[in-house]
């Protein structure tokens, strides 16, 4: 299906950060679509007013009669699911793993056979899934995640491919490196963005381990771009890692920084075991599909998110 031809399109934790990004560069591009959003809220709890939505559903990914209300009341042509309750380091409870992100993406799927929805781009992670490696890592490599949220990530993988061989689902699972920009709240994930919140409220931040490890940074404003040129060109059936290919170190994330804010300090604390300390996803795959792609630096983002969080500081912080 060619995408300017597309009528609806349903975004799953559509305000969530990847959410609100994509609403945004849909803004930008001044796309012809109608746009669902699904999410805790009717309305973005940040106040972030997106003319493009058209409606706004809020309630429990795991109410299944929500979501198949969404469904009767509308013609989805495409769904992203960018939805899940929890992270990396705070996924040790894994019965609510399972029972939150992995058992109501899988009803979701059922749906989509009853519904007959062929297209979704699920978000899955670059880093959970793959766990430890030294090796520049490939789609097509073992995974060994370290943590539930890895697990069920991957899980959720397999799961749509498995609905793709009972029935017409095209699943498209997009494999970031780490992802900044903004429109970002957590206070959980999301180094980047955390170490620039602590220094504009002139707090300490704390870094796992000794900051050594290089990993892949991502701007998530060249994720959304593409994401929307991979849909443009119809690439589904597939798994691909979507890195900028420059590994940088949480030390000199840290540098970068405190050369915005003199004033910032972090300090070390033990590493966690939940934590990759070091990522490389190979982009061969990604290269194929869109070709050679300039993206931006983290220097050229931080001074943008710095700007943006002086904004936002005092106001309340989604969780």
């Amino acid at each position: 299906m060619n995408f300017n031809n597309m009528k609806t399109l349903l975004i799953l934790g559509g305000f969530g950060f990847v959410g609100s990004n994509i609403l945004r560069y849909l803004e930008s591009e001044k796309h012809k679509y109608e746009v669902i959003v699904f999410d805790k809220y009717t309305n973005h709890p940040r106040g972030l007013k997106f003319p493009i939505i058209k409606k706004a559903y809020g309630g429990d990914f795991s109410d299944v009669a929500i979501l198949k209300k969404i469904f009767q009341e509308n013609k989805i042509d495409l769904i992203i699911h960018a939805i899940s309750s929890t992270v990396p380091a705070d996924s040790k409870n894994i019965e609510h793993d399972i029972q939150t992100n992995l058992i109501p993406t899988v009803s979701l799927l059922n749906l989509c056979k009853e519904f007959n929805i062929n297209n979704i781009i699920y978000i899955s992670s670059g880093g959970a899934i793959y766990g430890q490696s030294e090796n520049k890592l490939v789609e097509t490599d073992d995974v060994f995640p370290l943590s539930s949220y890895g697990i069920v990530k991957l899980a959720i993988e397999k799961y749509l491919f498995l609905f793709s061989q009972q029935f017409k689902l095209r699943p498209l699972i997009l494999r970031p490196s780490n992802l900044y920009g903004l429109y970002h709240y957590s206070t959980k994930q999301g180094i980047v963005n955390i170490a620039v919140r602590n220094a504009v409220a002139h707090e300490n931040f704390f870094v796992w381990g000794d900051g050594n490890g290089k990993k892949d940074y991502l701007d998530v404003e060249d994720f959304c771009n593409i994401l929307f040129n991979l849909v443009e060109k119809n690439v589904y059936d597939s798994v691909i890692n979507i890195a900028s290919g420059n590994l940088i170190s949480i030390n000199e994330i840290m540098s970068a920084v405190k050369e915005l804010d003199p004033s910032f300090k972090w300090q070390n604390v033990e590493k966690s075991s939940l934590d990759v300390p070091c990522v490389s996803l190979d982009t061969t795959k990604l290269i194929s599909y869109i070709g050679e792609y300039k993206f931006k630096k983290l220097d050229e983002s931080l001074k943008e998110i710095y700007d943006w969080q002086k904004i936002t500081e005092n106001k309340v912080i989604i969780k």
